[in-house]
């Protein structure tokens, strides 16, 4: 008997008598929370934040609807990663600071995120997402209006961001990232005209001009490039505008002084670091060693060190704290691999090389959303796509 046919006959699947589907208006205000939730950081209770919490209760009631599935791969891939991480973790003899938060992290909460990604990823294939750009812009300037003011409660100020725009998020590349992953799902679902390109790439270029990062423009490229069949003339225009805008906002970053601070003091000091503590543990060092390690050494890295739990690189920090097993984890979930999946993830693989994507909710909810996209339109046989039934 197959699993998918024994799924079937299972008395917790949603064909159970007992098991009602939840309506459409459901589905989008569950979405609708949740994106709200994850775009205010910093309500949270104790150390949970709200959007935790809801990752939690939506994944509960996901599960007694029987919406919640996952494929072999996919849970291999994650038990593996997860076991050489808490044995490097726990056995190694190895210094950490917050295991405990990053092993709850990695080992329960992001895996939360990413099924109900999942779970929204199947529902919204063939129906329209609860928003639009329109919402999405009108998102952003609140976020503008929210520092302005600076809000109580669901506003902190931060030093050293006052001069770029984070609105109700701790950190410029969590809004970035929020903006992006949200108008890359909406590019998606549409007919990729080239007013659609349009409203895609405006969204990118303005969170890149208010937040300052940067970073954002080369998923967009990305998009750009591999989401749209044809119009090469497009492209090449679109391409030719996002690189001169970097070069006439950043440039300056990228030469002289600036440039030097980076290779020297920063990020290739800390990539040189990384590759010196690989090349001595390739099996990885455990949650919460990079902290660890980084606010002891005798000299500083920008950047880096107390408060800090990753390095720039979610593939470079995937392979500290798991040696190979955690390169794979990364080359399934953020790449695509054996997912059916990589012309989707490529932006936030990409992304991933220069940023820390990995310790984001909001990147594993739209990764599981994106994969469930991917198995379902690739998928040869329908009871492949949904994956065995948890």
């Amino acid at each position: 008997m197959s699993l998918h046919s024994a799924a079937e006959r299972s008395p917790f699947t949603a064909s159970s008598w007992w098991v009602t589907p939840l309506s459409d208006t459901s589905w989008n205000r569950l979405f609708l929370a949740g994106l709200v939730l994850m775009s205010l950081q910093w309500l949270q209770v104790s150390i949970v934040q709200f959007q935790q919490l809801w990752a939690v209760l939506a994944l509960a009631l996901l599960i007694q609807r029987a919406e919640i599935r996952a494929g072999v791969t996919e849970t291999l891939v994650f038990a593996m990663f997860l076991g050489f991480a808490l044995v490097a973790t726990f056995f190694s003899g190895y210094p950490h600071i917050k295991m405990v938060e990053q092993t709850m992290k990695f080992g329960f909460l992001y895996p939360a995120f990413y099924l109900v990604g999942r779970a929204l990823g199947t529902h919204y294939l063939q129906r329209k997402l609860p928003f639009g750009y329109t919402l999405l812009w009108i998102w952003l300037l609140l976020q503008y209006a929210v520092q302005y003011f600076q809000v109580p409660f669901i506003y902190h100020p931060v030093g050293f961001m006052q001069d770029v725009l984070y609105g109700t998020f701790k950190e410029r590349n969590w809004l970035a990232i929020f903006f992006f992953l949200t108008s890359y799902a909406l590019f998606l679902q549409s007919s990729r005209t080239p007013r659609d390109v349009l409203n895609f790439a405006a969204v990118g270029v303005a969170v890149a001009l208010l937040s300052g990062s940067k970073s954002i423009l080369i998923p967009v490229g990305i998009v750009t490039l591999l989401q749209v069949p044809g119009r090469w003339g497009l492209k090449t225009l679109l391409v030719v505008a996002g690189t001169s805008l970097y070069i006439w906002l950043f440039g300056g970053e990228l030469s002289g002084q600036l440039l030097q601070v980076r290779l020297q003091d920063e990020r290739g000091l800390a990539y040189l670091q990384s590759v010196h503590l690989l090349s001595e543990n390739w099996l990885g060092y455990g949650f919460g060693f990079v902290e660890a390690y980084f606010s002891n050494l005798w000299f500083v890295i920008k950047g880096l060190g107390v408060g800090v739990n990753s390095v720039f690189s979610a593939p470079l920090d995937l392979l500290l704290i798991a040696g190979i097993p955690g390169l794979i984890f990364w080359a399934v979930f953020f790449l695509g691999i054996g997912l059916r999946s990589v012309s989707l993830l490529l932006p936030i693989a990409a992304w991933s090389l220069i940023n820390p994507l990995h310790q984001s909710e909001i990147t594993y909810l739209f990764i599981g959303f994106l994969v469930a996209w991917g198995l379902q339109k690739r998928a040869s046989y329908p009871a492949q796509d949904k994956g065995d039934p948890l």
